[in-house]
């Protein structure tokens, strides 16, 4: 169906300290939109082997004159392709002319809609590639170059351009799009200031917090209470009103998806896949808390209201005196998740750095003996602390800690709301590691931000079919403001129809669902056309399915699922129609378009 063609040796084209093997990073993003593909190596340009009728270059090839006939031939003859970060020499299949480099610029929202930039909004800030201008092709949307600066009276750099050479059809993405959501993703290195062992998770974010964040509208006065105020002559307070509240990673990685369906569905080409939430959900919520001393009184006060609430949450907590057995056995019996709350220094161990593996290892240790857990699942730093680029997810996987949920504050400083896996991006191949990111969005509204933040927050992560990840500190929960804030914000998320799940729950769900393949069982005359193989290592209960429907004709009148006629509602997922089908997924499953 998709055929992704990488390269994982060549690095990208560009000075800078950009990731140099970022391109592989496109299978992240494709397994966790649940797309099926299958990587293929530049060679198959110039093979005797039938391509996919989709192609993706992941990567600014330099192409051999045969790869560059192989890759004419198959979209004059109707194929389907898709390039990144450049045209790869091939500026007249592409329909644009290359300018030059780009290392750094924005993206900017068009002024006309399009299937394909449909969801961009607001500027993007984006990272490598290529400015071109569009010849034969349609600019859909243009760069404004930071790095290298913008030439006086040069053309105008077209980043998104649509071409139809002969019977086929081909999208560019002039700017480098999967190094642009690693390199929001993962940052740069934090380095901390003598005599501090460690700095903020913020400070690795390669966001501008001025450009990139937006003003936030706050309207009723209750809302503007919080820590940080400044008293102003007048008698009234100013708050900093500004939070990045664009998840830009998940645009950028949207205007892919976007391409993807755009150019199947208009061809009429049928694509199966897994979407990212249980029961046709469009967006997951979840809470944790920083003990922060493991203060019983305030720790039991949390408790009771969440249990009033209903929402099990994940307690982030220090191996540090305060709570005792009971009270991490009422956690466990809530169904909520006891993580841990690594702070620097904390273990009594001489030898042992204020960072390092081995005071990680002993607070993880102690607290699974403090708890009686076996194995603790996710983990928070104290203060957010960060040191270097990557490092900590090794000690996180060395020790089984699945996810981590330190990076974030400030809104979207790391560009989403999903779950990613972090990869090596400085060495060809793209090592990626076992360990879960999943960044929260913001500290205690009321207290550390305003209240006025929660609502944008949650609807952006909504809007991306994200999971909105709050942070509320047991030791504020008798602030009558702080409880108001819990109530509505369990609320309005709930009114969106979001769920709220422990982040042991969603690291369950993302790692069984990335173990689910989909391909076709297409096998002549005794299997059809529209048949597919589902095959589900885990139990998946509830997987919502959907399948792709043509952006004209007739779509398919039916489904069924093992033989069984099964519902399948029509709905709208990143601008374009799909059928979907909820079902139980364990083993081999045959889904078939009728």
């Amino acid at each position: 169906m998709i055929g992704v063609i990488l390269n994982p040796e060549q690095p990208r084209k560009g000075t800078g300290e950009l990731p140099p093997f970022a391109a592989a990073y496109i299978s992240e993003i494709l397994h966790h939109a649940g797309i099926p593909f299958s990587l293929l190596p530049q060679e198959a340009l110039a093979g005797d082997s039938p391509l996919p009728r989709l192609l993706i270059l992941a990567q600014d090839f330099d192409l051999s004159s045969e790869q560059k006939a192989g890759l004419a031939e198959f979209v004059h003859a109707g194929g389907l392709l898709i390039g990144n970060a450049g045209a790869s020499g091939m500026d007249d299949l592409f329909g644009v002319q290359t300018i030059r480099l780009l290392e750094e610029g924005y993206l900017q929202p068009p002024a006309a809609t399009h299937p394909v930039t449909g969801g961009l909004r607001r500027e993007a800030h984006v990272f490598g590639g290529d400015m071109v201008k569009a010849v034969s092709g349609t600019a859909l949307a243009q760069v404004e170059p930071i790095q290298p600066p913008p030439q006086a009276g040069g053309p105008a750099a077209d980043a998104v351009v649509a071409h139809a050479p002969g019977r086929g059809r081909t999208i560019l993405f002039a700017l480098d799009l999967i190094t642009s959501v690693l390199h929001i993703h993962q940052g740069k290195p934090v380095v901390p200031i003598p005599p501090r062992e460690s700095s903020g998770t913020p400070s690795g974010s390669i966001l501008d917090p001025e450009r990139d964040g937006d003003l936030v509208e706050i309207d009723d006065v209750d809302d503007l209470y919080y820590s940080g105020g400044i008293p102003l002559q007048d008698g009234r307070t100013y708050y900093n009103q500004r939070i990045i509240l664009s998840p830009m990673a998940d645009v950028l990685k949207e205007l892919l998806l976007r391409a993807i369906f755009h150019l199947l569905s208009s061809a009429g080409e049928p694509l199966p896949l897994l979407w990212y939430w249980p029961r046709g959900m469009t967006s997951m919520a979840h809470m944790s808390h920083d003990s922060d001393g493991n203060r019983p009184l305030v720790g039991w006060c949390l408790f009771d209201l969440l249990q009033e609430l209903n929402v099990p949450s994940t307690w982030c907590t220090m191996p540090v005196t305060g709570y005792d057995r009971s009270f991490y056995q009422a956690l466990i019996e809530s169904t909520s998740e006891i993580a841990l709350h690594y702070a620097t220094g904390n273990a009594p161990v001489r030898e042992a750095p204020r960072w390092s593996q081995m005071d990680f290892d002993w607070q993880y240790d102690t607290l699974a003996y403090e708890t009686g857990l076996n194995n603790i699942v996710s983990n928070k730093n104290h203060g957010i602390a960060w040191q270097g680029r990557l490092e900590f997810y090794y000690w996180c996987q060395n020790k089984g800690i699945q996810l981590e949920h330190s990076r974030g504050d400030r809104g979207f400083t790391f560009g989403t709301s999903h779950p990613w896996f972090p990869m090596e991006d400085d060495r060809p191949n793209g090592d990626f590691l076992d360990v879960i990111a999943l960044p929260f969005l913001t500290q205690d509204f009321t207290v550390v931000c305003p209240h006025g933040f929660m609502r944008p927050l949650v609807d952006q992560s909504h809007a991306t079919y994200g999971c909105a990840h709050v942070l509320y500190h047991p030791s504020h929960v008798e602030d009558p403001e702080c409880e108001r804030s819990i109530r509505e914000t369990v609320a309005y998320a709930r009114s969106l129809g979001m769920e709220w799940w422990t982040s042991e729950e969603i690291n369950n769900w993302e790692r069984a669902r990335r173990r689910v393949s989909i391909s076709s069982a297409a096998n002549g005359a005794s299997t059809p056309e529209g048949t597919y193989r589902i095959q589900s290592e885990d139990a998946l209960n509830g997987a919502t399915l959907l399948y792709l429907l043509p952006a004209s004709g007739s779509p398919p009148s039916s489904f069924t699922l093992d033989g069984k006629a099964t519902d399948a509602a029509t709905i709208e997922r990143y601008g374009h129609r799909f059928a979907q089908v909820t079902a139980d997924l364990h083993g081999e499953h045959e889904l078939k378009a009728l």
